[in-house]
């Protein structure tokens, strides 16, 4: 797990100090070794501050990475080379099937380390025949897993991000050089928001322009499973896979859960269990929430090891700053939303945790929101099914991108076994008629509550209904009152655009914006104070 950035001149060269700039506004998500390539060199180095001495010159492309080692502790690190020297890659992510792939490996390859991210390159290596992009586009058919990859061939670069979009990527063109970066932050310039690479989209740059291509999307499967017994059998299988999958490799000795004592965390935590880790879960709120007070309840009767940070007033405004400058936004949604898992993150990094798994998704895909109930009695079980999916392909921008963003601040990869390939291809098989029963709250995510009693998980338990992130947390009543405190410094020019940027699930379906004006004022100038310490000198505005 790791950061990845670049840059690609259309015409000549341009300094490549921008590699250590951006590779230092992102150090966080990669703080043990560090890499760049520029026009054929290959630069490896311990600390990211001797990296700057060796970035002086200037450079047609550059690559920049930055190693949070997860699977493969050995160096050398990242950016890696084909054998034959044509081809030079970075990535950022985790390929959960890479040692099967290199069962596939058809020439003999000289593979230096233990790496999964090794292994993309050879796979490039073999399928290269002078046309980079097509041969971005057969490999990342091949991957399982999460990822951004950059890849250049000395005349190209191409930059591809895997179909869910667990990992973010984003990019942004200034006086003809083309910038890619794991963060927005280190692409501010004060003037121009960085574009997003989408979810399973590649960008590709050439000496003629660039552009961005469809590349490999998920497709929506057909319903073919309509008895609720298969349903759950094929679902646990799934599950049990998924976790088992992010387990390979792995030799951290605790893993951590984000844990607020619902159905899809606990889940996680047994399974984790079942396949005997030590886990930790970890927990925020107010020492009153309903998730904290859950948790609590829920880890004792599990046996399962709980620690929680209890937040007030005085700690979320110390904060709001830091949230805001990792999440980089400002939506009342999002920046309530977030406080939690970074919360959880921190705690978790101070006992040296290094991965962290989450029950995110498992709503979207087994109907789990209370306003799917209205698109049911509305619409009926195949536009529920079609809203499903919608949701399941839009959680890029509304989950997401802030999850990895809030975890790896804390240099902590996160891992979500319901957004496995093959689980979201058995879910999204599975009837609505089988997920979705009538408008009682017990009787969402019929088939996953299900697995989850056959999996371990009391009946009891499985069957609570839980409270939304921000209320089950405490959070919302905190932020307003915080704001209304600081009325008179608000900036009310900003407001459209705060409104505009803000999103979710709930605002898909929701007729009224979250929140009320003045708290969503305050968070929006608290981005725009940070954004102006970030513009970079090398994307300074014109």
């Amino acid at each position: 797990m790791c950061t990845i950035c670049g840059h690609f001149v259309l015409k000549g060269k341009r300094s490549s100090s921008d590699i250590f700039d951006m590779l230092k506004k992102m150090e966080h998500r990669g703080p043990d070794y560090h890499g760049a390539y520029l026009d054929g060199e290959v630069i490896r180095v311990d600390g990211l501050d001797q990296m700057k001495q060796r970035l002086l010159g200037d450079s047609h492309i550059a690559l920049g990475h930055s190693r949070l080692s997860i699977v493969g502790k050995e160096k050398p690190t990242q950016p890696y080379t084909s054998c034959d020297g044509k081809l030079v890659l970075i990535h950022n992510g985790e390929i959960y099937n890479y040692q099967k792939l290199r069962t596939l490996l058809l020439r003999q390859h000289k593979i230096q380390t233990t790496s999964d991210s090794e292994i993309i390159v050879h796979l490039l290596e073999e399928t290269y025949q002078g046309d980079l992009l097509d041969a971005m586009e057969k490999v990342c058919r091949l991957l399982d897993g999460m990822w951004a990859i950059a890849v250049s061939d000395g005349q190209s670069l191409v930059v591809a991000r895997d179909a869910i979009g667990k990992k973010p990527i984003y990019y942004l063109e200034n006086q003809g050089v083309v910038y890619f970066a794991s963060e927005k932050k280190a692409l501010w310039n004060g003037k121009d928001e960085p574009l997003r690479l989408y979810p399973g989209d590649i960008l590709y740059a050439h000496d003629h322009g660039f552009e961005v291509r469809e590349g490999y999307h998920l497709q929506l499967p057909q319903i073919d499973v309509v008895d609720f017994r298969q349903a759950v059998e094929e679902y646990k299988q799934a599950l049990i896979m998924a976790v088992k999958k992010r387990l390979s490799g792995l030799t951290e000795k605790q893993i951590g859960v984000i844990f607020s004592g619902g159905i899809d965390s606990v889940l996680v935590a047994k399974l984790l269990q079942r396949e005997g880790k030590n886990i930790i879960c970890y927990c925020t709120g107010t020492a009153e929430s309903g998730d904290v007070i859950a948790a609590r309840q829920v880890a004792k009767e599990l046996g399962l090891p709980l620690k929680t940070t209890i937040i007030d007033e005085e700690l979320v405004e110390g904060i709001l700053p830091e949230i805001i400058r990792n999440v980089e936004e400002a939506g009342l949604l999002q920046v309530e939303v977030a406080i939690p898992m970074y919360l959880a993150a921190r705690l978790a990094a101070l006992d040296g945790i290094r991965v962290m798994f989450t029950g995110q998704a498992a709503d979207e895909i087994m109907a789990g929101y209370p306003w799917y109930n209205d698109v049911l009695s509305q619409d009926g079980y195949l536009r529920l099914h079609e809203k499903l999916w919608e949701d399941l392909s839009l959680l890029y921008t509304d989950t997401l991108e802030r999850e990895d963003k809030l975890t790896m601040a804390h240099s902590i990869e996160l891992r979500a076994p319901y957004l496995d390939r093959e689980v979201i291809q058995t879910a999204m098989r599975i009837s609505p008629r089988l997920k979705l029963e009538g408008d009682d709250d017990d009787l969402r995510k019929r088939v996953h509550r299900q697995a989850a009693v056959e999996l371990g998980v009391p009946p009891m338990l499985s069957f609570r209904v839980k409270d939304p992130a921000q209320s089950g947390s405490g959070i919302h009543d905190i932020i307003k009152c915080i704001a209304a405190r600081h009325e008179s410094a608000i900036d009310e020019d900003l407001v459209d655009e705060n409104i505009r940027r803000d999103k979710g699930s709930l605002y898909r379906y929701g007729s009224e914006e979250y929140g009320d004006a003045r708290t969503r004022f305050y968070l929006q100038g608290l981005e725009a104070e940070i954004r102006k310490r970030y513009i970079p000198p090398f994307l300074e505005a014109h």
